[in-house]
């Protein structure tokens, strides 16, 4: 098809369309002012007061130059990039543009104090910049995922376009995983003529005015689709100053995805995952030291665990059992111990009551074995907390899969991949729902962290944790 064809194939843009593209964008960029400005303003109190209680703390530490943190602050986070982001509440805690405006900011001040001296910049390169930085870092995961579930950083919605099956796939996943985009309408792509729960329903025919009418400044494509088709979508949506986005992958983070051309093709590539290396050695020399700090700060809860378990029921404090780690080697799990003694020789008469009829789990609600001190540790994870010294040893992870009682011969390929990392004292599993959920997506999302695991998502795995132990949901 020529050039000439292809524009006589489309319909032609009237005045009223340019307008509506105008007001369409218009729309959408006052949306991502708003988020962006709410980061910003978030970033910039958070400077403000480590600078304020730096001074406060240092009488070094003028006042006048506690206020110059900030503004370097968001001067040094602009030119990283840290605000750039379109979609910000998916990326809200950028490690890497983060830690690039932390060690910019922090070399500046560097060579001020060095060749230029004002008052107190000594202390800011020792005390305030660090404290600056752990700040916004809090306000980032703490304060900004309540913000993003109000409207304050809401974006637009998003139509979804596939067919039914996997629309409701992807409702179920994103209802699952509690994700804050709101999916406003689908356009079905096949001749279903269910029902789909809290959303509109279009054909494929009227996806402009399901886009009009949810006022989404994305179209999400779930099924594979041939690049002429769309190219056509994209036509229509250009109208609307709407993007389209489209899931020909399975489940892999940004950090992996590329896009190149070759030829006239457009390429997305998929880099493959890092187990090796230094940064491994990094996570695993991190993980111990901070194991090990935990171990000494919680030494007298577990004083206090270990008398009650005693005083409570029979047996020993703790329970240890034979765990798949790290290459498939077995090590000895520590947990405190939950169950009556000889608990285990008493599982064969209750598989029945099993809530994961497939899989390597056993998990009984309301299950006889367990001790009255126990239901509680488990409800609190508390029992969890002696995996402390597994990781102190090496043979566990702070955030990783949770170590499973299979061995390695007896796994599914799939499975297996779980060994390819250290296993860890929480994981993605824990955070999204634990026992709730059922086996194969637990499996999926072990899977999805081994694949994509990045500093980011240790750390959002960790601040996602403190959120589920409060909640104990699936804990029991």
């Amino acid at each position: 098809m020529t050039v000439l064809d292809e524009a006589a194939a489309s319909p032609a843009i009237t005045r009223s369309d340019l307008f509506g593209v105008a007001t369409q964008a218009h729309s959408h960029s006052r949306q991502d002012a708003r988020r962006r400005v709410c980061v910003m303003t978030t970033d910039a109190a958070a400077a403000i007061t480590a600078a304020a209680l730096t001074a406060f703390v240092n009488d070094s530490f003028p006042l006048q130059t506690a206020m110059l943190m900030p503004l370097a602050w968001m001067i040094g986070a602009w030119s990283a990039g840290a605000y750039l982001n379109r979609n910000l509440k998916a990326r809200i805690l950028d490690v890497r543009k983060l830690g690039m405006a932390a060690v910019t900011i922090w070399a500046l001040a560097g060579v001020v104090a060095q060749f230029h001296p004002i008052p107190g910049s000594r202390s800011m390169v020792l005390f305030g910049v660090p404290a600056m930085v752990l700040a916004v870092l809090f306000a980032r995961t703490a304060l900004l995922p309540l913000a993003r579930r109000s409207s304050l950083l809401a974006g637009a919605p998003i139509v979804v376009v596939g067919s039914q099956a996997s629309v409701e796939v992807f409702l179920a996943s994103s209802e699952r995983r509690k994700e804050a985009t709101q999916i406003a309408a689908a356009c079905l792509t096949d001749a279903s003529t269910g029902e789909l729960t809290g959303i509109s329903i279009y054909t494929l025919e009227n996806l402009a005015n399901a886009v009009r009418i949810a006022g989404a400044d994305t179209v999400l494509v779930l099924d594979s689709t041939s690049a002429q088709k769309l190219r056509e979508f994209s036509w229509q949506l250009e109208r609307l100053g709407v993007g389209i986005a489209v899931a020909p992958l399975w489940q892999v983070a940004p950090h992996r995805v590329g896009v190149r051309t070759l030829g006239e093709t457009t390429l997305v590539e998929v880099s493959p995952p890092r187990y090796y290396g230094g940064r491994r050695l990094l996570r695993d020399l991190c993980d111990r030291a901070v194991a090990a700090v935990g171990l000494i700060v919680a030494s007298p809860l577990f004083l206090i665990v270990a008398v009650a378990i005693v005083v409570t029921s029979r047996g020993p404090v703790f329970y240890r059992q034979e765990r798949t780690g790290f290459g498939g080697q077995r090590f000895r799990l520590w947990k405190f111990r939950t169950m009556v003694a000889e608990a285990d020789k008493r599982q064969r008469e209750l598989a029945a009551q099993n809530t994961y009829s497939e899989g390597t789990l056993f998990k009984i609600h309301n299950d006889p074995r367990v001790t009255r001190v126990g239901r509680l540790l488990r409800r609190t994870s508390l029992d969890e907390l002696p995996q402390l010294i597994n990781v102190v040893f090496g043979e566990m992870a702070l955030v990783g899969p949770r170590p499973t009682s299979a061995r390695p011969e007896t796994m599914t390929a799939d499975y297996r991949r779980r060994t390819l990392v250290k296993p860890g004292l929480t994981g993605l599993w824990q955070v999204s729902g634990r026992s709730n959920l059922p086996w194969q997506e637990a499996v999926k999302l072990d899977l999805h962290y081994v694949e994509n695991r990045s500093v980011d998502m240790d750390l959002s795995i960790l601040r996602r944790t403190l959120r589920a132990v409060m909640a104990r949901d699936g804990a029991y």
